[in-house]
Protein backbone atom coordinates (compact mmCIF):
# COMPACT_ATOMS: atom_id res chain seq x y z
CA UNK A 1 0.00 0.00 0.00
CA UNK A 2 1.30 3.44 -0.93
CA UNK A 3 2.26 5.90 1.78
CA UNK A 4 -0.25 8.70 2.30
CA UNK A 5 1.40 12.11 2.25
CA UNK A 6 0.15 14.91 4.47
CA UNK A 7 0.40 18.69 4.59
CA UNK A 8 2.95 19.97 7.10
CA UNK A 9 0.17 21.08 9.49
CA UNK A 10 -3.63 20.78 9.61
CA UNK A 11 -3.71 24.58 9.22
CA UNK A 12 -1.78 24.37 5.94
CA UNK A 13 -4.21 21.73 4.67
CA UNK A 14 -7.17 23.95 5.53
CA UNK A 15 -5.52 27.04 4.02
CA UNK A 16 -4.91 25.30 0.69
CA UNK A 17 -8.33 23.63 0.68
CA UNK A 18 -10.00 27.02 1.17
CA UNK A 19 -7.92 28.47 -1.68
CA UNK A 20 -8.20 25.57 -4.17
CA UNK A 21 -11.05 23.34 -2.98
CA UNK A 22 -13.62 24.70 -5.38
CA UNK A 23 -11.41 24.43 -8.48
CA UNK A 24 -10.42 20.85 -7.54
CA UNK A 25 -14.09 19.98 -6.92
CA UNK A 26 -13.50 19.03 -3.27
CA UNK A 27 -16.21 19.37 -0.66
CA UNK A 28 -13.93 19.00 2.37
CA UNK A 29 -10.31 19.29 3.42
CA UNK A 30 -10.26 15.49 3.81
CA UNK A 31 -11.40 15.01 0.20
CA UNK A 32 -8.78 17.56 -0.93
CA UNK A 33 -6.05 15.52 0.78
CA UNK A 34 -7.35 12.25 -0.70
CA UNK A 35 -7.47 13.69 -4.23
CA UNK A 36 -3.95 15.17 -3.93
CA UNK A 37 -2.64 11.75 -2.91
CA UNK A 38 -4.49 10.13 -5.81
CA UNK A 39 -2.54 12.34 -8.24
CA UNK A 40 0.73 11.43 -6.51
CA UNK A 41 -0.05 7.72 -6.72
CA UNK A 42 -1.40 7.75 -10.29
CA UNK A 43 1.03 6.00 -12.64
CA UNK A 44 -0.07 8.35 -15.46
CA UNK A 45 1.08 11.46 -13.56
CA UNK A 46 4.10 13.18 -15.05
CA UNK A 47 6.80 14.00 -12.52
CA UNK A 48 9.69 16.42 -12.40
CA UNK A 49 11.58 18.56 -9.92
CA UNK A 50 10.91 22.26 -9.64
CA UNK A 51 13.61 24.33 -11.29
CA UNK A 52 13.69 26.83 -8.41
CA UNK A 53 16.83 25.79 -6.53
CA UNK A 54 15.42 27.10 -3.25
CA UNK A 55 12.50 24.66 -3.24
CA UNK A 56 13.35 21.73 -5.53
CA UNK A 57 9.85 20.34 -4.88
CA UNK A 58 8.77 17.23 -6.72
CA UNK A 59 5.84 18.00 -8.99
CA UNK A 60 3.15 15.50 -9.98
CA UNK A 61 0.95 16.51 -12.91
CA UNK A 62 -1.96 14.60 -14.39
CA UNK A 63 -2.47 16.18 -17.82
CA UNK A 64 -5.81 14.43 -18.38
CA UNK A 65 -7.40 16.42 -15.53
CA UNK A 66 -4.94 19.30 -15.07
CA UNK A 67 -4.36 18.34 -11.44
CA UNK A 68 -0.95 19.30 -10.09
CA UNK A 69 0.63 18.57 -6.70
CA UNK A 70 3.84 19.96 -5.24
CA UNK A 71 5.66 17.85 -2.63
CA UNK A 72 8.51 19.25 -0.51
CA UNK A 73 11.88 17.55 -0.33
CA UNK A 74 10.99 16.32 3.17
CA UNK A 75 7.81 14.62 1.97
CA UNK A 76 4.97 17.04 2.74
CA UNK A 77 2.34 18.18 0.25
CA UNK A 78 2.78 21.90 -0.32
CA UNK A 79 -0.23 22.48 -2.57
CA UNK A 80 -2.70 20.90 -4.99
CA UNK A 81 -4.60 22.77 -7.70
CA UNK A 82 -5.57 22.81 -11.37
CA UNK A 83 -3.01 23.88 -13.98
CA UNK A 84 -2.26 23.29 -17.65
CA UNK A 85 0.57 21.67 -19.60
CA UNK A 86 2.30 25.01 -20.15
CA UNK A 87 2.35 25.75 -16.42
CA UNK A 88 3.79 22.31 -15.64
CA UNK A 89 6.52 22.73 -18.25
CA UNK A 90 7.52 26.17 -16.87
CA UNK A 91 8.10 24.80 -13.38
Amino acid sequence: MAKILMFRTPEKLLEHFLEHGEETKCNSAEEYLIKANAVIQNSRSKTKYETDEDDNDKIYYLSQTGEIVFVSTDGFIRTYFIADDEYFERQ
